[in-house]
């Protein structure tokens, strides 16, 4: 499974359960609120092994799948 879908399916299972289907490109605003994002920081850091720096979680980072897809690529070991 790719990191998109891994994160689709995390979001949509875990952090916003009923919701609205969800694509890549998204906004994420409305979808998840602030205490979902720690929940995924800290996902993200278990699954992807590197720690997500607090000035990292910015709309420019987090603001879709699409965006967070490429946070991870860029920044995973």
């Amino acid at each position: 499974m790719s990191i998109e879908q891994d994160l689709l399916s995390y979001i949509t299972k875990e952090l916003a359960p009923g919701k609205a289907d969800i694509d890549s490109e998204a906004s994420l605003q409305g979808v998840i609120d602030s205490t979902a994002v720690m929940e995924l920081v800290v996902w993200i850091e278990g699954e992807h092994g590197f720690d997500v720096e607090i000035d990292d979680i910015t709309p420019e980072n987090f603001g879709s799948v699409k965006t967070l897809t490429a946070y991870i690529e860029k920044n995973k070991k």
